[in-house]
């Protein structure tokens, strides 16, 4: 699995995502099927991918297709149909075209953030892509926020309202501490994205599960005027 977040404030969108690749083989003796978690890993894949029109693209899931890395489908899919005039409302619609017509159909999920040009300015678009089920999800920006996706667990327990069960088997709340969402600015929102992810590195570091979310972080910012790598693990 991965672990993928956006941070949507007024001034940009921060995406962010580990690169971690875990492997499981699955093998069949007679009538017993042995299913091997996490036997083989990988720290070098990008899950996080800039496009041409200034869109960014993040994905959790299937992490393999047809005996290769997903990756490369996606790079070939941004090269091959999103080109500098292709809107960001039409990249979720792209996705789900291309990897439908592969011969095999990844169970992957996939963020898509931008901006496209309208009569007043330049409008803010977030997205949350399935494949398989072919769903489009547009997530409402209005509000500043953030959504995440893939081994969600970890974060969604720290920042939840959480209760104790008490020795009469009752429970009692603990202090909700709410996140200001509404005041971050685009400096909070990439220290958020990167505390969300090497949070959960770092939880799952020391837990009894498979390590499906580690290696370097990985953060992309949009924003109505650029696309840039703020941290980028590179090829050396």
């Amino acid at each position: 699995m991965s672990f993928l977040i956006a941070v949507h404030v007024n001034e940009g969108i921060v995406l962010a995502s580990d690169r971690r690749t875990t492997y499981t083989n699955t093998q069949t003796c007679g009538d017993t099927i042995i299913q091997r978690i996490g036997i083989h890993t990988t720290n070098s894949t990008d899950k996080t991918f800039p496009c041409p029109n200034g869109a960014g693209i993040s994905t959790c899931g299937d992490a393999s297709l047809l005996g290769k890395p997903i990756t490369g489908f996606i790079q070939d899919m941004i090269r091959s149909r999103i080109g500098d005039d292709c809107p960001v409302s039409s990249i979720p619609q792209v996705i789900i075209d291309y990897f439908n017509e592969l011969p095999l159909v990844p169970d992957t999920h996939f963020i898509v953030a931008g901006y496209d040009k309208t009569e007043s300015g330049k409008q803010q678009l977030l997205y949350k892509v399935r494949v398989k089920e072919k769903s489009i999800d547009q997530i409402n920006t209005d509000s500043q926020g953030a959504f995440w996706d893939g081994e969600t667990y970890t974060l969604t327990r720290l920042i939840q309202n959480v209760a104790i069960k008490t020795t009469d088997n009752n429970y009692l709340d603990l202090p909700f501490e709410d996140i200001l969402w509404g005041y971050f600015t685009l400096q909070d929102a990439i220290d958020f994205a990167r505390y969300a992810v090497e949070t959960t590195i770092q939880t799952m570091r020391f837990k009894n599960v498979v390590e499906t979310v580690g290696g370097s972080v990985d953060i992309l910012v949009i924003t109505p005027d650029e696309i840039k790598w703020l941290q980028k693990e590179l090829l050396r």
